[in-house]
């Protein structure tokens, strides 16, 4: 009898698990597939939002800018020079460029059962059932913006499943619905909206439905990649079942085997009986029991030192826990029995994770995957589950059975590895190893479809500065805050990297146009602009960004890496903190550059810097009462090189430090030489970089040159520019105080260009202000300008700070300078820059 019911055991055994693969296999793709559709409803959220963005940087941004200049937006726009089409028209604009190709990610454009264009009004059955639902959410009179919810359904379009989406685009802002209430009032569109029977004038006001987004995303691509998925995923699974069972097989043939013993020997007994054998046999007997029952207790030990097991009644409250259950839940049994399993929930699944899984067992369906419990201590664990549907005769689930192993720990190595493998310890991005990697797939898509693709290449301005001065410490802290500012700029799919140091890597893996690209640099640029708060200190930045773009720069990831970074160094050289796109000619740039800067290594050396001073004369007398000194450098080769040429170069590669050194012992030499002469010549003006002025060893320097040349600190002025102040630490103000108290006066060249904040004025030792030449040229052609002057001037004087005007080069602007009582002035009006020789000259018949 026993045989028969082991017989009939490995039967229901080999169905079970038959059943369990077949069911494995269902649940998984189901759950596949749901999750292919959450997914395309996320992107299609998304691409909403970036559309309803790129619609209100138009409408708000561009149409504002435009406004300020006289122009803006205009329904007869194509014959108006200057002026854009309305935001009406411009999604007209965008859903045309949109593509229309179903193979791509997605398709959007706008549509309006108002718009003048055939192919964007409710041109099918999905958008005239859709836009009724969201026209049911608009108000009459909103007050504020309506929370619209989407209308979506999955559809089959020629062959293939797709999911389409409409999404509300309101009026955002007051000028939006002005605009299109301007439009409607049209003669021309009041006879064609009679004309379709469509309401005529009709009026928006803010937050009300101007018209929709029609999302188009087509899954069977995904679905096939997400098949090859789950057939590898179910042999897996199978495999663990499939081991589960063969132990389970196993256990039993030795049951049978212990049976049929058992049997056997319970046989012999009955025969013993009856031929009177002795106790000794009957003692044999039982022992061999004993012994079978223990080793059977022997092996299901093992399987529950292996799994996690338990049970649960149709309600979902557990009956009975395993010892490995117990264990690694943290829980006594008795705490187990009765409660259901939410008293493990680690609350990082959503509430639909489990609605599916219970969705799926009461179904009598297995449901497989993997989840993260909480134990009773709180410490978070991960288990890779098979929770199966136990029924009775009658098909009605009464009991679930829940077999877990425990992969925690394979869980945590492999993330962790996977992303110390690909990010950047510091900041979190990505990594060059990981940017290199998407790079590359992205090209190779982009390639199939002929997608556009650009690569942002960033340095950090004045970094360098902070980093040498403050800090490595504080320098981190400001990467990591320039990092977390970057993320909040690029889109989702978008690739933020740290290339190293102070250099960053976006890369948009696809832009319809190269002014995609150079929206974002602007925005970039933007937020890194404004002053980082570390710790106690202010700290300002700028950014330098090269931009290439895929094909026409190259459709390789080095090739494209290469040009976006020889587009952002000729950024640097065109004076910073802005952004260009790579060009051809930027490669020959580049080189010239790059020689150029080795022949600046040597030029002190082989003595081809000499100085030009520019006299600084009294406004009042007439006289020369100061002098600016001025770098020069004659290339054996090139000639004269502009210091607009080399000046970047040398601040760049930070010979400046070197070459600002040499002007400062030359020009005291220089000045001590005319006074042994008898000149009478009260001091210079020399201009140092912010690089020399952020050098630990400026006051060294500064200290040493004075005690060599015997020159008194009286006789030296050094000019410092506003943007170097833009850093206001207070190793700066405690550099320029020493310098101050040795004497040295210090000013501030092309003031009114550099700065915003006027409170430096109250924490430097200023002595002068030298007024840009910008605002000088002004005087007496531009209103502004001359008001500008006069501003400073009188502030200077309330201040008790010296005036310089520079570039005066008309009388007109001298006898305005006289009349506002401004101390000095330089200019070609008087002299241009002169050599040294001829500087004696004019000492002499001064």
């Amino acid at each position: 009898m026993r045989l028969r019911r082991s017989s009939r055991s490995f039967v229901v055994l080999i169905a079970v698990f038959s059943l369990a693969c077949v069911l494995g296999y269902l649940v998984v793709r189901q759950a596949v597939n749901r999750t292919i559709e959450h997914q395309a409803l996320t992107i299609a959220k998304i691409v909403a939002s970036q559309a309803t963005t790129a619609r209100s940087v138009y409408a708000h941004e561009i149409v504002g800018k435009l406004l300020q200049d006289g122009f803006g937006p205009s329904v007869d726009s194509a014959n108006k020079p200057g002026h854009v089409p309305i935001p009406a028209q411009f999604l007209k604009l965008v859903g045309q460029a949109s593509s229309t190709n179903a193979d791509k990610l997605y398709e959007y454009k706008p549509v309006s059962k108002w718009n003048l264009e055939v192919s964007q009004g409710l041109a099918d059955d999905f958008l005239r059932w859709a836009w009724p639902q969201l026209e049911s959410q608009d108000q009459a009179q909103p007050k504020a913006a309506i929370d619209w919810q989407a209308v979506s359904r999955f559809e089959i379009q020629n062959g293939r499943r797709v999911l389409r989406y409409l999404s509300a685009d309101p009026a955002s802002q007051m000028s939006c619905a002005s605009c299109h209430n301007a439009y409607e009032k049209t003669p021309e569109i009041l006879k064609l909206r009679g004309a379709q029977g469509i309401q005529i004038g009709k009026q928006w006001q803010q937050h009300q439905l101007l018209g929709a987004l029609s999302i188009t995303i087509p899954l069977d691509k995904t679905e096939l990649l997400a098949g090859s998925q789950i057939n590898r995923t179910s042999i897996f699974i199978f495999a663990i079942l499939f081991g589960s069972f063969a132990a389970i097989f196993w256990f039993n043939w030795r049951f049978v085997r212990q049976a049929k013993y058992l049997q056997n020997a319970q046989t012999q007994l009955e025969k013993s009986e009856l031929e009177a054998l002795t106790a000794n046999t009957l003692l044999f007997a039982k022992q061999g029991v004993e012994q079978a029952f223990s080793e059977l207790s022997t092996y299901m030990q093992a399987i529950d030192q292996h799994a996690i097991v338990s049970v649960a009644d149709s309600a979902g409250r557990i009956l009975k826990v395993n010892p490995k259950f117990v264990a690694i839940s943290g829980f006594e049994t008795n705490e187990l029995i009765g409660q259901d399993h939410r008293i493990l929930n680690s609350g990082l699944h959503p509430a639909s994770f489990f609605s599916d899984m219970w969705k799926t067992i009461a179904q009598g369906e297995i449901w497989r995957g993997v989840i993260c419990n909480r134990s009773k201590l709180g410490l978070l664990y991960w288990v890779d589950s098979a929770i199966v549907p136990m029924k009775d005769a009658h098909g009605v689930v009464v009991s679930y059975i829940s077999i877990r192993i425990d992969i925690t720990e394979r869980k945590k190595v492999e993330q962790e590895m996977l992303h110390m493998a690909t990010h950047d310890a510091l900041t979190d991005l990505a990594n060059r190893s990981l940017l290199r990697e998407r790079m590359q797939e992205a090209l190779d898509l982009a390639r199939v479809k002929q997608n556009m693709t650009a690569v942002l290449f960033i340095d950090l301005d004045q970094f360098k500065a902070i980093n040498d001065s403050i800090g490595h410490d504080v320098g981190d802290l400001l990467l990591i805050e320039v990092a977390d500012r970057l993320r909040s700029c690029v889109r989702a799919d978008d690739v933020l990297a740290r290339q190293g140091g102070d250099e960053f890597i976006v890369f948009m893996p696809k832009i319809e146009d190269p002014s995609n690209a150079a929206t974002l640099a602007s925005k970039l640029q933007l937020i890194l602009s404004t002053p980082f708060k570390i710790g106690e200190r202010e700290l300002y930045i700028g950014s330098s960004i090269g931009i290439a773009v895929s094909p026409q720069d190259g459709g390789e990831v080095d090739v494209l890496l290469k040009n976006s970074d020889t587009a952002m160094y000729q950024v640097k050289a065109a004076g910073r903190n802005h952004f260009m796109f790579f060009h051809a000619d930027m490669s020959r740039l580049a080189v010239s550059h790059y020689a150029m800067t080795a022949d600046l290594r040597h030029a002190i050396a082989r003595d081809e810097f000499f100085l030009n001073f520019q006299p600084i004369v009294g406004v009042q007398s007439g006289q020369i009462e100061s002098m600016e000194v001025l770098l020069r450098w004659q290339h054996p080769v090139l000639g004269l090189v502009s210091p607009v040429e080399f000046i970047p170069l040398a601040e760049s590669s930070g010979l400046i430090v070197a070459i600002g050194e040499w002007v400062l012992r030359t020009a005291c030499t220089q000045l001590q030489e005319w006074r042994s002469l008898g000149y009478r010549l009260p001091h210079l003006a020399i201009n140092l970089s912010a690089i020399q002025i952020h050098h630990s060893s400026i006051l060294q320097t500064v200290t040493r040159i004075l005690a060599e040349t015997g020159l008194t600190a009286s006789a030296l002025e050094l000019e410092i520019t506003e943007g170097s102040l833009m850093n206001n630490t207070d190793e700066v103000v405690a550099t320029l105080s020493a310098l101050s108290q040795l004497g040295v006066q210090i000013s501030i060249d092309d003031f009114g260009t550099g700065y915003s904040s006027l409170s430096y004025l109250k924490r430097l030792p200023i002595d002068t202000l030298k007024i840009d030449r910008s605002f000088v040229m002004d005087i007496g052609d531009a209103q502004d300008g001359t008001a500008i002057v006069a501003a400073i001037i009188a502030m200077a004087r309330s201040l008790n700070l010296k005036v310089i005007a520079e570039g005066v080069e008309s009388a007109q602007q001298l006898a305005f300078l006289q009349a506002q009582e401004c101390d000095q002035f330089q200019g070609y009006l008087y002299s241009k820059p002169l050599s040294a020789a001829e500087m004696r000259q004019r000492l002499l018949r001064a």
